[in-house]
């Protein structure tokens, strides 16, 4: 969760003030305090004056920090309210980038392109349990990279390529590599426990049997046919895959 928290805001501009490993502290920018906050008298009031307001900063605990939250904290959790607003404004500001890092050397320097995503994975039967998946691939090695992330957030990137820098050609394309990614994704999920799925499919079952003690079989209606459909269409599970963010990074070769 935070690196997903860190990844929307950092790409909109705003300023991470504080990361630890359950909390992130963000300076809005002005058009995310707008977008986010829910403050329309207070912009509408500034706008009258034609004066600039002053957006805020805003901490997100992903633990139950164990005390009463203060104002401009918020306790955050995968399938919330705000994961949902904050996943459509990613979708929307955000949904793809390119940048490059800026290398100390004054020789030139090559850049090798890697393709990242962030997953979405929502798992929906008897209730709903969602998660980011974050992946790298390396579109020359065809390498993986889990932690992609953390291993570059301290490197200078810009959005267009510096002086002396020079890109080398993937092998791989951002196309085919997307493939790729969703097959590893793919098969990760099938390793996975799926008890769940049994569990929702025997609530199904059970379901099922108790609307038919209920009707005629014989006598099959209307409202039995759309009571049925509901019930299969509730527990029914399915697991679905989505890209919420992704973009292609082009960072030197480590040495």
């Amino acid at each position: 969760m935070i690196s997903f928290l860190h990844t929307l805001f950092s790409s909109c501009g705003c300023l991470i003030l504080h990361e630890a490993d359950s909390t992130i502290t963000i300076q809005l920018t002005e058009e995310a305090d707008r977008d986010l906050m829910n403050r329309p008298f207070y912009w509408h009031y500034k706008d009258q004056l034609g004066q600039r307001g002053e957006p805020l900063a805003v901490t997100f605990f992903t633990e139950d920090p164990g005390r009463p939250l203060k104002q401009l904290e918020e306790y955050i959790t995968f399938g919330s309210p705000r994961f949902h607003q904050l996943l459509s404004y990613g979708q929307k500001k955000v949904p793809f980038i390119k940048l490059y890092e800026r290398h100390p050397s004054a020789q030139n320097v090559q850049l090798e392109p890697w393709l990242f995503i962030h997953f979405h994975l929502s798992y929906e039967a008897d209730g709903k349990k969602e998660k980011l998946v974050p992946l790298a691939l390396h579109l020359i090695s065809g390498s993986y990279s889990e932690d992609f992330l953390e291993s570059t957030a301290s490197l200078s990137m810009e959005p267009s390529i510096a002086p002396y820098h020079y890109i080398l050609s993937p092998l791989i394309t951002p196309a085919s590599g997307l493939n790729r990614m969703k097959q590893k994704v793919q098969a990760e999920l099938l390793k996975e426990n799926h008890d769940w799925a049994s569990t929702a499919y025997e609530k199904q079952q059970f379901e099922l049997r108790m609307l038919e003690s209920f009707y005629d079989p014989a006598a099959s209606t209307e409202h039995y046919e759309r009571e049925k459909a509901a019930i299969i269409r509730r527990f029914n599970p399915v697991v679905r895959l989505s890209i919420w963010h992704g973009g292609l990074f082009y960072l030197a070769r480590k040495t």
